[in-house]
């Protein structure tokens, strides 16, 4: 154990695959569900809007709102499959950065250990930019994770999550991770 008394400490990569699969289910979980309610929302709203155009072909402004419904419907779908492929682009160029995980009794400790910088930067510069700061996840009600074949997804809230791949760790530091459900 180290001085801040961590039962686990490892560091690990994330290749991409884990890394698109980890983000897939975030979505699943979290996004998809408000998103799809949000559409169909907006669709059936459409459908009221057409169906008051057919009982009365007057009502031009309901042929706007039709069209706005729609789009909108559109946009909540297209939006979240937007950010991911926009979010896999740029995961590409970290996919070599380290980072370390740190367990202890009440929290979990995620830190960036190695950035990855572009071949554009030269050395002096790169050794100046500083890591991030270590994010703490406390075990407390906010916590959750989810475990995959490959990674563990580790939630804090419904906006933060970490992926955490499998193939780093020996089955001794897996099942510490599993027993923080």
């Amino acid at each position: 154990m180290t001085e801040n008394n961590y039962r686990l400490e490892r560091e690990y990569t994330i290749p991409f695959e884990t890394f698109r699969d980890g983000y897939t289910a975030f979505q699943k979980k979290f996004v998809f569900p408000q998103t799809n309610v949000t559409a169909i929302a907006f669709i059936i709203l459409a459908v009221v809007f057409i169906v008051s155009i057919i009982q009365d072909t007057s009502q031009y402004f309901a042929y706007l709102l039709v069209m706005v419904c729609l789009a909108m419907a559109v946009r909540q779908w297209y939006n979240p499959r937007k950010l991911r492929r926009n979010l896999f682009e740029s995961f590409q160029y970290m996919e070599k950065n380290v980072y370390r995980i740190s367990i202890s009794d009440g929290y979990a400790d995620i830190s960036t250990v190695f950035i990855q910088k572009d071949g554009d930067l030269e050395d002096e510069e790169c050794e100046q930019e500083p890591l991030p700061e270590k994010s703490r996840i406390p075990f407390d009600e906010n916590f959750s994770m989810l475990e995959y074949e490959k990674f563990f997804l580790m939630f804090s809230g419904k906006t933060v999550f970490y992926i955490i791949p499998k193939e780093n760790f020996s089955e001794n530091e897996l099942e510490i991770l599993r027993n923080l459900k």
